[in-house]
């Protein structure tokens, strides 16, 4: 039997307010969540329900307050490798041209151009 390519188990995610410092909020609370290799998952809700938030946990770029995350079976320490992502914001580098851009992140990783 095979693991879930990401499988999320009572994640939440709890975030100090930028408004009032002394204040906490929960952003997502107790969420499982399972998706297989190859599966198509779209994950919808009206803004500011934490959507985003859980692809950042999924994607490594932020540590759950509670829960876990396994990729393939293992537990996920730091930045998940075997995942790809886009940014909601632009961010493309202005001054590199499309195809540049396209190999930046390999680059940043130390692939060699005629690789990447």
């Amino acid at each position: 039997m095979s693991h879930p390519a990401i499988e999320l188990q009572g994640v939440a995610c709890t975030f100090v307010s930028k408004d009032n410092p002394g204040q906490r909020y929960t952003a997502v609370d107790h969420v499982n969540l399972s998706v297989g290799a190859g599966e198509f998952v779209s994950v919808v809700g009206p803004t500011g329900c934490g959507k985003s938030t859980l692809l950042n946990v999924a994607a490594g770029l932020l540590e759950p307050s509670k829960g876990s995350v396994r990729i393939f079976g293992a537990p996920l320490a730091g930045i998940n490798t075997r995942a790809g992502y886009m940014f909601q914001a632009e961010s493309l580098m202005p001054w590199r041209t499309a195809l540049q851009n396209v190999m930046a992140g390999l680059q940043f990783r130390g692939v060699p151009d005629r690789e990447a």
